[in-house]
C-alpha cells in the first residue's frame, strides 16, 4: 500500500469474540490507539443478566464518562428491545432504561450495577471515557438497590438522557446539500462536563455529508468520526463504501470496514461521500471535550 500523509488518522477497528456469555463481541480504542486521553469501547449483548466485569456492586472513577445503550433498528432508532435497570449515586437510585439512552457519569459519581432484566432484541453498549485507560474503584456498600427514580424528579435524573431522534431529511444541511440517507439523528451532551456526540442511521446511498458537500471544512475542536456496522451478529462487518478526504490536499481514503477517523483541531477534512451500501449502518461523531457551541467552520 502506498504511503499517505494522513493514513495514521484513519484506523480500522478489530473486534474480540468473548465466547459464551452475555457480552459476546466488542472493541476498545484506548489512548495509545487514538493518540488522545480518551477511551472508546463498544460491543453487543446477546442475553439478559448482569452487565459489566464487576456486576454486583457500584464503582467510581476519577474521569468523566458517558454510557450509551444504542438500539440497532435503523428505521426506529429509539427502539432498544430491552429493559435495563441501572443504579446511580450512593443511594443506588434505580433508573429503568427501555429506549435508546445515554447516561452522563461525572467523575466521582458512584454508578452501577446494571442489569438487563428483559431482552427481545440485541443492542450495542458503548462507553466514552475521558481517560486513556478505564480504571474504576469499587464502592463498598451493604446497601441494596434504592428507590426507583420518579417521573421528571429524582436526584440523578439529569444524568439520564432518553434519546430523541430527528428525521434527517433532504435540506438538513441547507440548500447546497439536498441528499437524504433515509435516517434519523440524535444529540448527546455531558452533565457538569463538556461533551458532545451525535449518531445517526444510514439507510440508503448515495449520500454526502455537510452543508458544502464538495469542499473540506475545519473545526476549532477535536472530533472522532466513527463508522459502525450495526448487525449484532457480527459487528466487524461494515456494509458500505465511503470516501473520506483528509487535509487541505484532499487526500482520498476508502472506508470499507468499521473505522474511526481522527480529526484534530484545525485539521481540514471532507468531502465525506457514501458511494454504496448493502444494508444500514450507523455514523457517529464524538466530541469528547465538547464543541464550544461551534459545529462547523469554513476551510
Amino acid at each position: 500500500m502506498a504511503e499517505t500523509k494522513y493514513g495514521h488518522l484513519i484506523k480500522s477497528l478489530s473486534f474480540q469474540d468473548y465466547g459464551p456469555g452475555l457480552y459476546r463481541q466488542g472493541t476498545e480504542m484506548n489512548g495509545e490507539f487514538l493518540g488522545y486521553d480518551v477511551n472508546v469501547q463498544y460491543g453487543t449483548y446477546w442475553a439478559a443478566g448482569k452487565m459489566g466485569k464487576e456486576p454486583f456492586g457500584s464503582e467510581v472513577h476519577d474521569f468523566d464518562q458517558v454510557m450509551i445503550w444504542m438500539g440497532t433498528n435503523t428505521y426506529d432508532m429509539g427502539h432498544l428491545g430491552a429493559e435495563v435497570e441501572l443504579c446511580l449515586g450512593e443511594e443506588k437510585e434505580r433508573h429503568m432504561i427501555t429506549t435508546a439512552t445515554a447516561v452522563a457519569v461525572p467523575k466521582g459519581l458512584p454508578h452501577l450495577p446494571a442489569t438487563i432484566v428483559r431482552m427481545s432484541d440485541r443492542f450495542i453498549f458503548m462507553t466514552i471515557s475521558m481517560a486513556s485507560e478505564v480504571k474504576a474503584t469499587p464502592v463498598p456498600s451493604d446497601r441494596g438497590p434504592g428507590e426507583f427514580a420518579g417521573f421528571m424528579q429524582s436526584k440523578h435524573r439529569g444524568c439520564v438522557q432518553h434519546l430523541a431522534f430527528e428525521r434527517k431529511g433532504a435540506w438538513h444541511y441547507g440548500p447546497l446539500n439536498r441528499d437524504d440517507a433515509g435516517g434519523a439523528i440524535t444529540n448527546i451532551n455531558g452533565k457538569d462536563f463538556e461533551f458532545n456526540m451525535s449518531y445517526e442511521s444510514m439507510n440508503k446511498a448515495p449520500y454526502r455529508f455537510g452543508p458544502v458537500p464538495d469542499k473540506p471544512h475545519v473545526h476549532p475542536y477535536t472530533e472522532f468520526l466513527l463508522f459502525m456496522g450495526c448487525d449484532c451478529n457480527d459487528l466487524s462487518e461494515f456494509p458500505a463504501e465511503v470516501e473520506m478526504y483528509m487535509g487541505k490536499e484532499m487526500e482520498r481514503h476508502l472506508i470499507t470496514t468499521p473505522t474511526i477517523a481522527i480529526q484534530p483541531k484545525g485539521h481540514p477534512h471532507c468531502p465525506l461521500i457514501v458511494n454504496k451500501q448493502d444494508k444500514p449502518w450507523i455514523f457517529a461523531v464524538l466530541r469528547p471535550w465538547g464543541h464550544g457551541g461551534q459545529i462547523m467552520g469554513p476551510r
